[in-house]
């Protein structure tokens, strides 16, 4: 089964790369704008994790949330890889969650999925003062919205993984556009 999900992984990769590479410049001016506010977003959500002792927190229980969820990576993660000619480490599908190493997340903060950089604990969460909870939950809405955007943009965008998006498109396009304005 592992095996069967690294291989349908490494074909969507593929799939999408070549999606990417054919779509003409004002798409990916697009993408890269809505990109450069996901990272910017995902950075104050994490600054905010940080200062309520987050990674203290997560390295005690191991990452116990991450077991919980997992395959959680959106078309919009792949595509701030792809937009830098880069891919996302290797997955071990294997792993509670395929992007969890020995010492953490093997994504960086700007590329992590939306349900992976928006979740904080009860523990982390009473470690933060009420403005904090505040400007987290913020941060967490603004960037909620921008994950939409790609939903409502493109076929295979969603706040859903992009396993689970293969499985609704079947050999459909990921970055087939939505609504195109009529000529």
């Amino acid at each position: 089964m592992h095996r069967q999900r690294h291989e349908r992984w490494k074909k969507l990769v593929e799939q999408i790369a070549q999606e990417y590479r054919a779509l003409p410049a004002s798409e990916k001016t697009w993408i890269a704008e809505q990109l450069q506010q996901v990272e910017t977003l995902q950075q104050q959500l994490n600054q905010l994790f940080e200062q309520g002792n987050g990674l203290t927190s997560c390295a005690d229980c191991l990452g116990d949330c991450c077991a919980k969820g997992h395959n959680h990576m959106t078309l919009a993660n792949l595509l701030s890889y792809l937009q830098r000619n880069d891919l996302p480490p290797q997955p071990d599908f294997s792993r509670t969650c395929p992007f969890l190493g020995e010492r953490g997340c093997l994504l960086p903060v700007t590329r992590r999925p939306y349900n992976c950089i928006s979740f904080v604990c009860d523990i982390i969460e009473h470690s933060l003062t009420s403005s904090q909870v505040e400007e987290f939950y913020r941060c967490e809405q603004q960037l909620r919205v921008v994950y939409r955007q790609f939903a409502e943009r493109y076929s295979g965008g969603g706040m859903t993984g992009l396993l689970l998006q293969s499985e609704r498109l079947g050999n459909g396009p990921f970055l087939q556009r939505k609504n195109l304005p009529q000529d």
